[in-house]
């Protein structure tokens, strides 16, 4: 046995002492830690690598740094410390509320719908290009079109005006040297004509 497959064992025996300690379930640790049941059952056997992150993230569950964590003979918590901290994340993380998944792809779609019918030829914001969209996106945020629009594929074709905008203006690549010689300001007169 290698040196690393020691410390994964190592790390998952740790674990388990604080899960224990803790009484808390294997399914809700695994969404604590975005993860799933069998990934955490493979973390406690030791079977899976962690990066440094994912270790911070679960030593930080327990309000403790990962060093401290993962060295059996440091002492473990009590219960009450343990849990305290995880019921702040959950605290938080219940103020911050459900994300929405679109697993219908409604607002990728309809982004796509507004590139393809000539939306950006001219420059635009997430916002004028949500009012566009289908109804049933109402609810929906503008900085969720924002990341559509800076990520891969759509980032190929659609660019954002001026770097440091507030709010970004985006326009497809074919036709933005026209608005790059303006100023932002001249821009934005323009975008908001448009609204």
């Amino acid at each position: 046995m290698n040196i690393e497959e020691k410390y994964k064992i190592e790390f998952g025996k740790q674990l388990a002492k604080y899960l224990k300690k803790s009484g808390i379930d294997l399914n809700d640790f695994a969404q604590l830690i975005k993860s799933n049941k069998d990934n955490v059952n493979d973390i406690l056997k030791g079977r899976v690598g962690l990066t440094i992150g994912k270790m911070v993230t679960i030593a930080n569950l327990f309000g403790q740094v990962y060093y401290h964590f993962a060295n059996p003979s440091h002492a473990i918590p009590d219960k009450v410390e343990l849990v305290k901290n995880i019921e702040e994340v959950l605290k938080r993380r219940k103020s911050i509320g459900n994300k929405t998944i679109d697993k219908d792809r409604l607002l990728a779609n309809e982004l796509d719908r507004l590139i393809s019918e000539g939306y950006l030829n001219k420059p635009t914001t997430a916002k004028h290009l949500h009012s566009q969209m289908d109804k049933k996106l109402e609810k929906r945020k503008f900085t969720e079109i924002t990341n559509l629009l800076n990520k891969p594929p759509r980032n190929q074709m659609i660019v954002p005006l001026f770097k440091n905008s507030s709010p970004k203006i985006f326009i497809h690549k074919d036709h933005a040297a026209k608005y790059e010689k303006m100023s932002k300001e001249e821009v934005l007169k323009l975008v908001d004509n448009v609204n």
